[in-house]
């Protein structure tokens, strides 16, 4: 039986998917932890970031859902429900990073396409895996994934139900950054605290204008941003990240005596 392990340092949350002995697969506990997480990080105002990782001990992201568990529940056949889906961060506006190392395949591969960023190991394996399963590759695979690396490539990993490794997630636009294994929860939470740095607000808004934007035409989507923009210069954080900036520019000039 798997579990969640949840944890919260300096406004970034930890979701660690804890099942190693089938890399990190998600199972009926585990589905029930991830959404007491997701609730627990949309209503804790001291989240700024998620990041979601497996277990090291498991040595992967996640395997997908827990396929013997889906045969107990009768999720198969003509009279099947078809598998639980993995809960998905989709529509929280906090920013999620997913590090992945090891298998990130089926609905694990689902789950990373969800997340913001991905920071992926040199060895990881990640991609979609229904067909090979003989069903269509689903849980927002097909909408998501052509968004991200363009419609072409995506085809070419949905059709042959391919995965790729972390240089080649990297080179397709699937990776945001690609490290040596045993870098990938480091970098990632190094990315998240940097987020976390930035003023809450500002950066649900900055999400939320990419997603919500991405589809408008385009003089609505920029009328729409400047919108936001005016409301966020007006507010008290803005104020006082401008005057810090001037002043510092003040400071470095006293300093090196250019008046």
């Amino acid at each position: 039986m798997g579990a969640i392990r949840f944890d919260v340092r300096d406004g970034v949350a930890s979701v660690i998917l804890d099942n190693p002995e089938v890399h990190n697969a998600v199972d009926a506990p585990m589905r029930q932890g991830l959404t007491d997480a997701y609730q627990e990080i949309e209503s804790n105002a001291g989240i700024r970031v998620v990041v979601i990782h497996g277990a090291r001990e498991g040595a992967s992201f996640c395997s997908g859902g827990y396929v013997d568990g889906y045969h107990e529940v009768g999720a198969f056949g003509p009279d099947g429900s078809g598998p639980p889906p993995i809960p998905r961060p989709w529509p929280l506006w906090k920013p999620f990073i997913a590090a992945i190392r090891g298998y990130a395949v089926g609905g694990g591969f689902a789950l990373a396409l969800t997340c913001d960023l991905r920071i992926v190991g040199r060895g990881a394996k990640i991609g979609p895996s229904g067909l090979k399963r003989g069903t269509v590759q689903s849980a927002g695979q097909s909408q998501r994934l052509p968004r991200l690396i363009g419609m072409s490539k995506a085809l070419e990993l949905l059709l042959l139900s391919k995965y790729v490794d972390g240089e080649e997630a990297a080179r397709i636009g699937l990776a945001n950054a690609v490290v040596d294994d045993d870098e990938v929860e480091d970098t990632a939470f190094e990315w998240a605290r940097t987020i976390a740095s930035y003023d809450p607000w500002a950066v649900a808004r900055t999400k939320e204008l990419v997603y919500r934007g991405f589809d408008r035409e385009v003089d609505e989507a920029l009328q729409w941003e400047s919108e936001i923009a005016s409301e966020a210069y007006r507010r008290p954080e803005a104020l006082a990240g401008f005057a810090a900036f001037t002043d510092a520019r003040k400071h470095r000039r006293e300093a090196s005596g250019d008046h």
